[in-house]
C-alpha cells in the first residue's frame, strides 16, 4: 500500500538479531570487565533482565524500513531512543532491586550497544531495500490520471524504490495533448484499466484523478475491491500542497494541518536550545585563542572595526544584528550588495576567513543571546528579504525557525552568491525542507558536514 508501514517479517528478524547482539556484547564485556559488576548479581538474571528491558524498549520505538525519509539521522534517532529507554529501564530496575552496579561498565555497554545496533539497523535497511527490489516482492500498481497529480505519484513511486512498487502504467480518458506525463507511460483508457484489474495482474490501484472525475474513480475502485485489489486515492488538494501534511482534530472536526513543524513541539525546542547554549559556550571557550589571532589579523588587514555588525531577518521576521569578523574594506554598499567572486572589497585576510568559514565564528555569541541557532536557515540581509519575499512564494516560511550559523541549504550546495533567482529558490526549498523535517540528528549531520566542507574548501565561499 502507498503508506508507511513496517514489514512484520523483517521487523521480527531485526528484533531477534538485536537480542542476540545484545547478549553477545554483554558476554564479551563481562568476560573482560566482569570484575567491576556486582558479584552477587547472578549472570543469568542479568541476561534475562537486559533481554526483557530491551524487548520493552524495542516495542515502544521499533525500527524503520520502508520510509523514504529513513536516512542516517532517522535511523540514528530511532536507535538512540531505543537504547536510551533500555538503559533507563535497566538502571531503574537495579536501583529498585538495590543492586550495586558499575557506572563505567554500563556506560561502556550502552555506548557500544548504540554503535552495534546502529550498524545493524543500517545494514538491515539495505538488505530490506534489496529484498524489496526483487521482482517477486514488488507490488504491481496502476495509476488512474495522467495529469499533474498522476505525474507526481508516478515520480514518487519510481524514485522511492524501497516502497517496492512496479508501476504497470497510467490510465486516463483525457486527450493526449492534455497529458502531463510522458505519453509512453499512458497504457490506455479508464475502461482498459478496469479490464486489467479484472485480469488479476494488478495488486493495487491508485486514483490520481481530479475531483470532477470522482464518479469514474469510485466506480473503478469499487470494482477493484470486488477483485481483491487494494485501492488508494490521492486527494485533489495534493496538487496545491507539495509536501506531507498532518491530520488533526479540532473540537472533533478533522482538519488538515498545512505545515507540520517538529520545532513546534516544546520538548524539541527545549532540546535544540540547550544544545545551542552548550555547543556555543564550548566553541567560544575552546577556540578563544583563534578568536584573538583572527581579531588581530582583521585589525591590521585594513582600517576599520574588527567586527562587522549587520541587520538581518530573524525568526518570525524580527530583525537582529548579526555579528561577523569584518572581511571587507569599510564601504557604503555592505548592507545592500552581496559579495561576488573577485570582489575588490574583500581583503586578503577576509578572503581566507570566508573560505574557511571563520568569519562566521562571532555568531556563536548571537546563538547565546537567542537570536540564532547553531543550525538553521542562514539569515539574509533585510534588503534581500524585502526583494525575494515578493518573488518567491515560500520565502518567508524559512523564517519560521531561528536562523543558523550553518544550514541544510549550505551543506547541499546552495551557499554563497545568489545572482540568479533560481539559486535563491533552491536555497529556500532546502530551508523549508529542513524546517519540516528537523531532527536533532539532522542538526548533528549538518554540523559534521559543515566541518568537512571547511576542511576540504568550498568553491562557493568567496
Amino acid at each position: 500500500m502507498f503508506v508507511n508501514y513496517e514489514n512484520i517479517f523483517f521487523k521480527g528478524v531485526v528484533f531477534i538479531v538485536e537480542l542476540l547482539l545484545l547478549n553477545l556484547l554483554l558476554t564479551i564485556l563481562l568476560h573482560f570487565f566482569g570484575s567491576s559488576v556486582d558479584p552477587y548479581l547472578e549472570r543469568h538474571m542479568l541476561y534475562a533482565l537486559a533481554t526483557l528491558a530491551y524487548a520493552v524498549s524495542f516495542s515502544q520505538h521499533g525500527t524503520i524500513f520502508d520510509k523514504p525519509s529513513a536516512v542516517i539521522e532517522g535511523i540514528m534517532s530511532k536507535v538512540f531512543r531505543t537504547v536510551f529507554l533500555f538503559s533507563l529501564i535497566l538502571i531503574v530496575a537495579f536501583i529498585l532491586a538495590d543492586v550495586i552496579f558499575s557506572v563505567r561498565f554500563f556506560a561502556l555497554f550502552f555506548t557500544l550497544l548504540f554503535v552495534v545496533v546502529f550498524m545493524w539497523r543500517f545494514l538491515s535497511r539495505n538488505i530490506y531495500r534489496y529484498w524489496r527490489h526483487l521482482p517477486r516482492n514488488c507490488s504491481n500498481v496502476i495509476i488512474l490520471g495522467a495529469g499533474h497529480v498522476g505525474a507526481e505519484v508516478y515520480d514518487v513511486l519510481k524514485n522511492n524504490k524501497i516502497q517496492g512498487y512496479n508501476v504497470l502504467g497510467i490510465y486516463d480518458d483525457r486527450d493526449e495533448a492534455d497529458y502531463e506525463v510522458d505519453k509512453t507511460l499512458v497504457k490506455g483508457s479508464l475502461s482498459d484499466a478496469l479490464t486489467l484489474i479484472k485480469s488479476g495482474t494488478v495488486n493495487e490501484v491508485i486514483s490520481a484523478l481530479p475531483a470532477v472525475d470522482d464518479k469514474k474513480s469510485v466506480d473503478i475502485l469499487q470494482e477493484a475491491e470486488r477483485c481483491f485489489v487494494k485501492s488508494l486515492i490521492v486527494p485533489d488538494f495534493q496538487r496545491y500542497i507539495k509536501k506531507g501534511v498532518s491530520l488533526v482534530s479540532v473540537a472533533n472536526i478533522p482538519m488538515i494541518l498545512f505545515r507540520d513543524e517538529p520545532l513546534e513541539e516544546p520538548w524539541n525546542r527545549l532540546a535544540k536550545r540547550i544544545f545551542d547554549i552548550l555547543f556555543s559556550a564550548l566553541v567560544l571557550v575552546v577556540f578563544s585563542p583563534i578568536y584573538i589571532m583572527v581579531a588581530i589579523a582583521v585589525k591590521f588587514s585594513s582600517p576599520g572595526p574588527i567586527f562587522f555588525k549587520q541587520k538581518r531577518t530573524g525568526k518570525n521576521g524580527r530583525d537582529f544584528y548579526c555579528l561577523k569578523f569584518r572581511t571587507m574594506k569599510v564601504n557604503a554598499e555592505a548592507d545592500h550588495l552581496q559579495a561576488t567572486k573577485g570582489d575588490s572589497r574583500i581583503t586578503k585576510v577576509g578572503s581566507v576567513l570566508r573560505k574557511t568559514n571563520l568569519d562566521e565564528m562571532p555568531q556563536f555569541v548571537n546563538v547565546l543571546f537567542g537570536d540564532m541557532s547553531v543550525v538553521g536557515p542562514r539569515p539574509h540581509m533585510v534588503s534581500q528579504t524585502e526583494q525575494y519575499s515578493k518573488l518567491i512564494d515560500e520565502y518567508m516560511v524559512r523564517h519560521l525557525a531561528k536562523p543558523g550559523i550553518t544550514g541544510w541549504a549550505q551543506v547541499t550546495g546552495f551557499r554563497g552568491e545568489t545572482s540568479d533567482i533560481s539559486q535563491m529558490i533552491g536555497r529556500v526549498k532546502q530551508d523549508v525542507w529542513y524546517i519540516e523535517n528537523w531532527s536533532f540528528w539532522l542538526d548533528i549531520r549538518i554540523i559534521f558536514q559543515t566541518v568537512f566542507n571547511m576542511i576540504k574548501g568550498d568553491k562557493a565561499a568567496y
